[in-house]
């Protein structure tokens, strides 16, 4: 397994780039259209926070999988979304300012509902379980090393672009084309560097891990619709729903394995799948999206799409 602590630097400083240039394109009233309408933001937490952790769980009990993918699966389920979910909603014209909003909130309620979570739903798998108890007493997640993330990978760039994008807007219509294909040829080579680094151990494990991680992110593709639809949202509010809860930190879940299972192979592997499959259905989601006309929307929710 290829993990490379100066290499996670390095993504994290494109996502920074990327967010910024997001966020040339956005302006405060679309936050506060969010604000206005919490609907999709309530919906993408029950959806995130709560249906996939415990489907996830019911899935586990169903099939007969090794405990190291067993808990892979749920630790990833737990963890919040992603960075990388702002540009892709960006990307396949979907309301960004929604898309960051429920990132943060999912990152912040990740400091609690991560460890819960994971503690009650492993604990409910008796094989997990027991095959948990073996490794580690309880996890233990880094409360500060999340909100930091939040501020310098999201928070920072976010301000910096919308300062940049409300005060001078004719600098950041000369430069929003840029970063556009920056962003696309920046995903490009995400996947492709992904398979590069860790070309051996996906090689060797294309069948059943693949598969699996497949299919559970297809899983929460189909919740991020159906919430979308529960919660009366469509156009530019669903695709941001269905990708954002369709990408979660991967990074996270490999960074708590290598620091608090020993590296679990197992685990690892599902981790590092997701890490690189989420890559790759963004994007088809976006090539699906970018180029279709969203839905009419009633007045009221004309502010809160992102056109780029």
């Amino acid at each position: 397994m290829n993990y490379d602590a100066s290499q996670q630097l390095i993504l994290g400083l494109v996502l920074a780039a990327l967010i910024f240039g997001v966020s040339l394109e956005l302006r405060l009233e679309q936050f506060r259209a969010v604000l206005r309408q919490p609907q999709p933001i309530l919906a993408g937490m029950l959806g995130q926070c709560l249906l996939l952790p415990w489907l996830t769980l019911l899935v586990t009990l169903l099939v007969d999988l090794h405990p190291g993918l067993e808990l892979g699966l749920l630790l990833v389920a737990c963890c919040p979304g992603g960075n990388l979910s702002n540009v892709m909603t960006h990307l396949a014209r979907g309301n960004t300012a929604l898309s960051m909003s429920m990132t943060t909130l999912s990152s912040l309620l990740a400091l609690v509902l991560l460890p819960l979570n994971f503690a009650l739903t492993s604990s409910c798998n008796p094989e997990a379980a027991a095959y948990l108890a073996e490794r580690m007493e309880s996890l233990h997640v880094d409360h500060l090393s999340i909100l930091l993330n939040l501020l310098w990978l999201l928070g920072l760039p976010l301000v910096l672009g919308m300062l940049v994008g409300n005060l001078w807007p004719r600098v950041a219509e000369r430069i929003m084309p840029w970063f556009k294909r920056f962003a696309l040829l920046a995903f490009a080579l995400f996947v492709v560097g992904a398979l590069a680094n860790n070309w051996k151990m996906f090689s060797s494990n294309l069948g059943l891990v693949l598969l699996i991680v497949v299919l559970h992110n297809l899983s929460a593709i189909l919740i991020g619709w159906l919430m979308a639809k529960l919660a009366r949202q469509r156009g530019a509010n669903l695709r941001a729903m269905v990708i954002e809860i369709s990408m979660h930190n991967s990074g996270l879940a490999l960074g708590l394995i290598f620091a608090q299972f020993g590296g679990e192979p197992n685990m690892a592997l599902v981790a590092a799948f997701w890490g690189t499959w989420h890559l790759i259905s963004g994007l088809l989601l976006v090539l699906v999206w970018r180029n279709r006309p969203l839905a009419p929307r009633p007045l009221h929710e004309e502010s809160l799409s992102c056109a780029s």
